[in-house]
């Protein structure tokens, strides 16, 4: 019995070790909200780079002057924006990485055309 109290022992101990690193690694995480306006189809060019970690809880709450059709590559996350309501884009930033958000084009045209360059960069660091 003495080899039976110790592999309980230590299967314990792996237990309390594996919960105690995963509450670890999920107490960084955050939630962020940035506010977005598109006018002219661009975004202020503060706002062209956000930066957050893995793990957080991410809000994009989008307004626009214009009709217009959002893509976040990566999350494949697509939000239709109208003018005078607010569109918001909500992920926690599993992957990490450069992930644009693009305008796509109105689905009369085909639905997948993209703008000349991201309107924000999401940056998802370790």
């Amino acid at each position: 019995m003495p080899c039976n109290t110790a592999f309980r022992t230590c299967l314990v101990g792996a237990v309390l070790a594996w919960t105690t690193s995963a509450t670890i690694i999920g107490a960084g995480a955050e939630e962020f909200t940035f506010d977005l306006h598109i006018e002219r189809g661009r975004v202020s060019e503060n706002m062209s780079v956000i930066r957050v970690k893995q793990g957080d809880i991410v809000r994009l709450q989008w307004s626009t002057d214009r009709s217009i059709i959002l893509h976040l590559h990566g999350y494949d996350i697509e939000r239709k924006i109208e003018p005078g309501a607010i569109g918001v884009m909500e992920f926690t930033a599993h992957a990490t990485g450069r992930f644009p958000v693009e305008v796509h084009g109105s689905p009369e045209a085909g639905g997948h055309a993209h703008g000349d360059a991201p309107l924000v960069r999401i940056e998802v660091y370790p």
